[in-house]
């Protein structure tokens, strides 16, 4: 019997599981003013840095990128000299690539091997790959005397072996210096002031191999120079003039390259509070340099951002290496940042011996998907009725500053989307002077139509609101921006909003009300009931540790979104945090926590499993039935300022007709709602059959409000449009 009631368990478990399963869509087709986009939906770029290896073992450069805000790896496989984004070998990198990733061949082997950033200096990794094989690791681990490190080791001046050690948001320079075929690795110097150390490999020397890893710093001041503030040094080994004592404050990202073209490693160096990339030509040599001065670099169409990281690779398919410079950056700090122009190319049209760098253009790869900088937050609604969901994107910032909208008219069908951009400042947002905006489409003043609610940051005071447009038209959209409500939900602390914290408006108890979920900084989720009414809500707290998730270092800024996602005809909850993953409840209101929250849904044909996945850092959730079917698709937008489109892998169609839910029946509280798994018209007759009510139009997968306050207590038929067919439901109001 045991192995029975076993067994049944797993069925039980693998069919509640293959509930929530879904592949990444990169097909449907997005349109800008500047044509079609080659690759839409990759999900934005912000602090990317740049690498090449053969993914695939095709004998071919394929793109590894990492971006630092998104804490992401990003694969792009090299097809016919053009990028296609392969998301699928992502998940092959190790889990543990942290701060910065720069790939190179320790084993002279011809295949990229892993160095990336630990808490305790440089972890490396081996690239184990057998011919025809999927992409594998194998941590190189480090020994001293017999005793193992996990972290890179150097000898130091006492001739012991030591970690070598740099800040997390350091980039070091991993380069075979000095021609002898292994790698050797300068770093800005990880305790005082800003001098570079150089740490020559003698794997060759002393041990006739590529892949000893053998370091020894040979100095802690290389071309005897000293940066003392942004773009200032000292040189001649002289001391700062600060009038005290000068410390490494900040990350410093430094390149080794031969600007000059005289056969001698110049310095490209960066740091964290500097606009400034500057060039240090060396007019000596590597044992011997001599540095005297700094340059701005490059010398004309320099990049305007802080913290601005170079990096020398070939991603143009010419075999000469190219310059790429964006912001190494982990957090925007400056508000006025264009993230969606942050991957500045410059083409070499020299040599890689002697390169010469042409400025090309600001938003390389930016350009070829959906990129409205960061904090991409995706709202869907059909706003010109046509029976397709068109698609609007929020952001945190734009080109101008303050925030806007991006609509996206949807040109193709409900079951075969295509967008094209018609709008980049909707309803002229930029001139309400606010950032972080994060919109949502939500029946927030129960007339039955969907209202415009966000949360955004005022340039004048910094106070984070809650606040909406209500929408003044039965179908469609018809707001003023004259008509900002604000929302005080917090009615001991009005301002208690913080500007990474996500409110999300539902009906959380069924009573035709709706009430407010509130992802906090802190991880935890609140729990705002209304009390009041639906067309005057008064909230107040009913849980602070909603399904069991209160304040937690592992999640932080939780965003939600509600809706039916398995068509079983209880609305499921999406969660997204900081890392990036997203987790599903089923049946939330039936949930009595989050501990069957499931984050393995999507698919990888690689591995042939189904994987939890970062989004793009910090993402923002939607369920949108973009397909037509049974089963509705997740789009995730995220803190680079793109979208990824999860499409469910159960792909039937929807029933033959609609499946329309309406609660609570009998209406209490004079409001009921309606949830319709497509769109369809509303109207209200009397038993005698008297329209009582204009059309109002349902938006799928939408919870829709209607008052019936002005009816008298008794019977009354509901009677849906869908496709020129009727249905028809009845309610009772007290």
């Amino acid at each position: 019997m045991r192995p029975l009631l076993s067994c049944l368990f797993f069925c039980l478990s693998l069919s509640a599981y293959a509930q929530f399963t879904y592949v990444l869509d990169q097909s449907i087709p997005v349109e800008t003013d500047k044509g079609m986009l080659a690759m839409p939906w990759v999900g934005g770029l912000n602090a990317a840095q740049y690498n090449t290896m053969d993914l695939n073992d095709d004998s071919h450069e394929d793109l590894v990128l990492f971006d630092r805000m998104a804490n992401k790896i990003y694969t792009f496989l090299n097809i016919n000299n053009q990028y296609k984004y392969t998301p699928e070998y992502e998940s092959l990198f190790p889990a543990d690539v942290a701060n910065w990733l720069l790939l190179r061949d320790l084993n002279c082997d011809g295949r990229k091997d892993i160095f990336t950033g630990n808490i305790l200096g440089m972890k490396v990794y081996d690239n184990v790959t057998t011919t025809g094989g999927t992409l594998t690791w194998k941590h190189h681990l480090f020994y001293d005397n017999g005793a193992k490190s996990d972290v890179l080791l150097t000898k130091g001046f006492s001739d012991e072996k030591i970690n070598l050690q740099l800040q997390f948001d350091d980039l070091p320079t991993i380069v075979d210096a000095d021609g002898d075929g292994d790698l050797d690795i300068f770093t800005v110097r990880f305790a005082g002031n800003g001098t570079i150390e150089f740490h020559k490999n003698y794997g060759i020397e002393d041990h006739s191999r590529c892949d000893s890893l053998d370091f020894e710093r040979i100095t802690i001041q290389w071309g005897g120079f000293t940066e003392c503030t942004c773009g200032n040094f000292a040189f001649n080994s002289a001391e700062c003039n600060t009038g005290g004592r000068v410390e490494h404050a900040g990350g410093k990202s430094l390149l080794m390259l031969d600007v000059t073209q005289d056969g001698e490693l110049d310095v490209l160096l960066s740091e964290a509070t500097c606009t400034r990339l500057s060039m240090l030509p060396n007019q000596g040599d590597l044992l011997n340099p001599v540095i005297n001065s700094d340059l701005n670099f490059p010398s004309t169409n320099a990049s305007n951002f802080l913290y601005p990281a170079p990096y020398y690779e070939d991603v143009d398919f010419d075999g000469l290496k190219d310059l790429i410079i964006s912001p190494n950056i982990f957090t925007k700090t400056d508000v006025a940042t264009n993230l969606a122009m942050s991957n500045w190319f410059y083409k070499n049209t020299g040599t890689n011996a002697s390169p010469v760098f042409a400025f090309n253009k600001v938003n390389f790869l930016q350009d070829q998907m959906i990129d409205i900088g960061d904090n991409a937050v995706p709202a869907f609604f059909d706003f010109d009725v046509d029976g397709d969901y068109d698609l609007f994107i929020s952001q945190n910032t734009s080109d101008v500053t303050a925030a806007t909208i991006q609509v996206y008219e949807n040109t193709g069908t409900a079951s075969t989307p295509s967008f094209k951009l018609i709008e980049d400042n909707y309803l002229n947002f930029t001139t309400l002077a606010l950032y972080n905006l994060k919109i949502q489409f939500v029946d927030i003043t129960g007339d039955g139509n969907l209202d415009l609610v966000f949360t955004s940051t005022s340039f004048f005071d910094g106070i984070t609101r809650l606040s909406y447009l209500p929408n003044r038209a039965a179908a469609g959209l018809s707001f003023s921006t004259g008509d900002i409500q604000n929302v005080d939900f917090n009615t001991a602390a009005v301002n208690d909003l913080a500007s990474t914290e996500n409110i999300t408006v539902v009906d959380v108890d069924l009573d035709g009300r709706m009430d407010l979920l509130h992802g906090r900084s802190n991880g935890a989720i609140y729990y705002w009931k209304n009390s009041g009414s639906a067309t005057i809500p008064s909230y107040s707290l009913q849980s602070s540790t909603y399904l069991g998730i209160g304040s937690s270092v592992l999640r932080q800024n939780l965003a939600f979104a509600v809706g039916d996602l398995d068509g079983d005809g209880s609305a499921d909850l999406v969660i997204g945090d900081q890392t990036g993953e997203l987790r599903i409840i089923d049946n939330f209101r039936k949930a009595s926590n989050a501990d069957a929250a499931i984050s393995n849904i999507v698919w990888n044909p690689l591995t042939e499993t189904y994987l939890s996945k970062n989004f793009g850092g910090r993402v923002w959730p939607s369920i949108v039935n973009l397909y037509g079917t049974a089963k509705p698709a997740i789009v995730a937008g995220n803190v680079t300022g793109g979208l990824t489109v999860l499409q469910h892998d159960n792909t039937s169609e929807l029933p033959g007709d609609p499946v329309i839910t309406v609660y609570p029946n009998p209406v209490k509280d004079d409001v009921f709602g309606v949830v319709s798994d497509r769109s369809v018209f509303m109207m209200i007759f009397s038993v005698t059959g008297q329209q009582l009510t204009e059309p109002v139009l349902i938006q799928a997968n939408q919870t829709t409000q209607t008052s019936v306050a002005k009816l008298s207590a008794g019977l009354y038929i509901l009677r849906f449009i869908w496709n020129e067919k009727s249905f028809s439901k009845k309610i009772v109001v007290h």
